[in-house]
């Protein structure tokens, strides 16, 4: 019985088209968002450690909570003290304008920006109120959070974030643009914002007083009580300043989503 073969052309033009087909679906496939790079900030990926995840915070318009009871939330994690007067009124007005994005692409349910603070002896719930009240419609996805003392104080040593307090020594001395009380101690601190995702693990990390751009305006009560050094840090941010624009791009990494500027 003779077999019959295929032409030779034939077949070699049918396993070139078979494999056009295999790189047409493979060129269709959804391109995952690639991981920022060191120019951003810096990449982590390790546990958030279990005295953290169970820190008691409270917050002055969701309550108590906790970060374990965040998981399944991509949660962004930023240090702030209300009494600040050089660089949380900036780092504030980015991680607002990051969390007004996340909310305008629909994600807001996915995200939880938190703001906590390192100050909780005058950071008390009617203050920390007093300071998200500043902001006028506030997103639903950003809460500020206080807690204990000595809690907290461990909650940000856990998270590498520098604090010490140091004697006032402003001229004159500055006072409380809540309840007008003088102002006895300031506090020394990093700068971060750290991400967690929804498996609980840190991820990355961004340091350092931001670049605060026209799209996130600082409400002019904490602009008023900003000293020269935050004036300078408004008008001259430090070369490799990170923005709400490298805050998006972490997350969209995260949800691998892409969440456009509102900026």
């Amino acid at each position: 019985m003779r077999t019959l073969r295929r032409p030779l052309p034939l077949l070699l033009g049918c396993v070139a088209a078979a494999a056009l087909l295999v790189l047409s679906a493979c060129s269709s496939a959804p391109a995952h968002i690639a991981e920022p790079g060191p120019s951003v900030g810096e990449g982590l990926n390790k546990p958030l450690p279990s005295s953290v995840a169970r820190t008691l915070l409270i917050s002055p318009d969701a309550g108590r909570l906790d970060l374990a009871s965040l998981k399944g939330k991509i949660v962004v994690i930023s240090d702030i003290m209300t009494l600040c007067q050089e660089t949380c009124p900036l780092d504030t007005a980015e991680v607002l304008q990051a969390a007004r994005a996340v909310e305008k692409a629909g994600l807001g349910s996915k995200v939880e920006f938190l703001s906590a603070t390192i100050d909780p002896r005058r950071d008390t719930v009617p203050q920390l109120a007093a300071f998200r009240k500043l902001y006028g419609k506030a997103p639903a996805d950003w809460k500020v959070v206080t807690g204990g003392v000595s809690q907290l104080a461990a909650f940000w040593s856990k998270l590498g974030v520098y604090v010490k307090k140091v004697p006032e020594d402003d001229k004159p001395v500055p006072r409380n643009w809540r309840t007008g009380v003088k102002l006895t101690y300031d506090l020394d601190h990093s700068d971060d914002v750290i991400f967690v995702d929804a498996s609980g693990r840190e991820r990355f990390a961004l340091d350092g007083p931001p670049h605060v751009n026209h799209g996130a305006p600082i409400p002019a009560t904490l602009a008023k009580f900003m000293d020269a050094d935050g004036e300078h840090n408004l008008t001259h941010p430090a070369a490799g300043a990170w923005s709400a624009a490298q805050e998006l791009q972490v997350l969209s990494w995260l949800l691998d989503k892409h969440i456009p500027s509102t900026g």
